[in-house]
């Protein structure tokens, strides 16, 4: 028998700010990053209401690295919080719970590129409350 697994959907959206262009390769480096590190990262955020988090992503004061300023968003569109992460404290995250090979990129839609993030916990354990 197959183990069962409990999945939770969170939808990233992202778009860099009007005033930031990156280079090509900072520009697939982003989609790495979106791919594999920003995931793991924000889930230590999510709250129980989260859908969705709609990320603008600029460039540092301080150093050329980017920075992801993040709205959490519930099903209505109403806004949960919002933090900023700086590029150096998303690269490098672990999280057990992120389903990398289920997640994908689905289109851009309202100027926002979006991806469907998967979390998921198998043997049967439900993923923690938030």
């Amino acid at each position: 028998m197959e183990n069962p697994t409990t999945e939770r959907l969170l939808i990233v959206a992202s778009r860099l700010a009007d005033n930031y262009v990156p280079t090509e390769s900072g520009v697939k480096h982003l989609q790495h990053v979106f791919t594999t590190w920003f995931p793991r990262m924000v889930y230590f955020d999510l709250t129980d209401d989260t859908v969705r988090v709609n990320v603008v992503v600029r460039q540092g004061i301080i150093s050329s690295k980017s920075v992801f300023g993040t709205t959490f968003l519930r099903a209505d569109g109403s806004a949960i919080k919002r933090v900023d992460y700086d590029e150096d404290r998303v690269i490098g995250k672990a999280c057990p719970f992120y389903d990398q090979s289920s997640s994908k990129y689905f289109g851009k839609h309202e100027g926002f590129d979006c991806r469907n993030v998967y979390y998921t916990s198998n043997a049967g354990a439900t993923l923690p409350a938030k």
